[in-house]
């Protein structure tokens, strides 16, 4: 189907750090357990967004970083892939020193 994986296999499933490339130019770093995203991990969608922090089962789940292509950054608290709250740190545009 045009995706990647770089890392460990356990019983055909992707297991501890990895780097999984998909076709349609989204990326995943991180870790992996019987399959899905597991721990920590950065995944970088094709849009220019980005996430940084926690996964379990394939989902993202605890504390995060959310980077949007734009420019904003907020932290993130999600539960079972969902978002329980946001918090904007900055928007890095509207940053002007003086």
């Amino acid at each position: 189907n045009g995706d990647k994986y770089v890392g460990k296999f356990d019983d055909g499933k992707y297991k501890g750090q990895g780097t999984k490339t998909f076709a349609n130019g989204d990326k995943y770093v991180g870790k992996f357990d019987d399959g899905k995203y597991k721990g920590q991990g950065t995944k970088t969608f094709a849009n220019g967004d980005k996430y940084v922090g926690e996964w379990k089962d394939g989902k993202f789940e605890g504390q995060g970083t959310y980077t949007f292509a734009d420019g904003k950054i907020k932290k993130t608290l999600w539960r079972n892939g969902k978002v329980k709250s946001w918090w904007q740190i900055f928007d890095l545009k509207k940053i002007t020193r003086e």
